[in-house]
């Protein structure tokens, strides 16, 4: 039985019931931080680890997920529980079941404790791209390079393929990568807030955006030929 152990040993907040919430909790939300807390079996802490990944968690109403987290998607569903836990992969081996300790329309919180681990999970709103907040010159920093095959993701390895991404305020683009350079047109597409290359042309390309800030860009794309994922870092030219 999962938490049956657990929830005695590590210490959760007040709960909060998404069934009585009037804030809407159904969009995306992006990764802030996780921390991890190791306890011995009297309750005291005995280490605390804090990380900060790319990503985000997004909550569907039709009681589906997708999960963008360094390197690859992970998509479900989920429910809320009679314990008012919220839950992901109901009834499975990989089910997951946490409790939601925060939520305002700014951010969310929850927690998963499993034996002597609590799992702090931290976010905040997702706010979509748009023209302005991606118009500039994005050198490259690095790129996570992992390939799959059908049931395996192998692990990632760190390129530097030099180059830079710039958007234009007219929506046309330059893509330099060893000397050679792509131009075409590029915009934001709905659902999802992709960023789309070359629309409705046979080298349309889409990216998923997982972070923006004013200094950095990190988007994911999948190579469905050469199965790869690509998880791309670039930080704004100075």
């Amino acid at each position: 039985m999962l938490f049956a152990y657990s929830c005695k040993k590590t210490k959760i907040a007040t709960q909060i019931c998404l069934h009585n919430s009037s804030i809407d909790y159904l969009k995306r939300w992006a990764v802030v931080y996780t921390q991890t807390d190791n306890y011995d079996d009297q309750g005291h802490l005995l280490k605390s680890i804090i990380v900060y990944p790319n990503g985000y968690f997004q909550i569907n109403i039709d009681f589906t997920y997708n999960l963008f987290s360094d390197g690859a998607p992970i998509n479900g569903k989920w429910n809320i529980n009679e314990n008012c836990q919220f839950v992901l992969n109901p009834k499975t081996n990989i089910e997951r079941r946490f409790s939601v300790i925060q939520l305002s329309a700014d951010s969310l919180t929850i927690v998963q404790a499993i034996n002597y681990t609590k799992i702090t999970e931290h976010y905040a709103a997702f706010t979509c791209p748009n023209y302005s907040s991606l118009a500039y010159r994005w050198d490259n920093a690095f790129t996570l390079q992992a390939s799959y095959s059908t049931d395996t993701l192998y692990q990632a390895k760190y390129t530097h393929p030099g180059g830079y991404f710039r958007f234009n305020a007219d929506a046309s683009y330059a893509l330099s990568i060893a000397g050679i350079t792509q131009n075409g047109t590029w915009g934001i597409a709905q659902p999802g807030c992709l960023l789309v290359l070359d629309r409705n042309k046979p080298n349309e390309t889409s990216y998923d955006v997982q972070k923006l800030t004013a200094d950095s860009l990190t988007i994911w794309r999948k190579d469905t030929t050469a199965r790869i994922n690509y998880l791309q870092h670039y930080v704004r030219h100075k």
